[in-house]
């Protein structure tokens, strides 16, 4: 895992961008799961982080 002290420094011109994945992935924001998917077992490994799905797939839930 690298630290954020590890990272190169972003540019002063640089515009702010935030991810959802990112805050997600931080654990800062919950995981979304797309409505149709309905297997339980897929749900709560999308919550827990061991899936993940593309944002082309969100549908409804951006």
């Amino acid at each position: 895992m690298t630290a954020s002290l590890d990272l190169p420094p972003t540019p002063t011109t640089a515009d702010p961008v935030i991810l959802p994945g990112l805050l997600s992935g931080l654990g800062i924001t919950p995981r979304q799961v797309p409505a149709w998917i309905t297997d339980p077992n897929l749900i709560a490994d999308i919550l827990a982080g061991h899936a993940d799905i593309p944002a082309d797939f969100m549908g409804d839930t951006q």
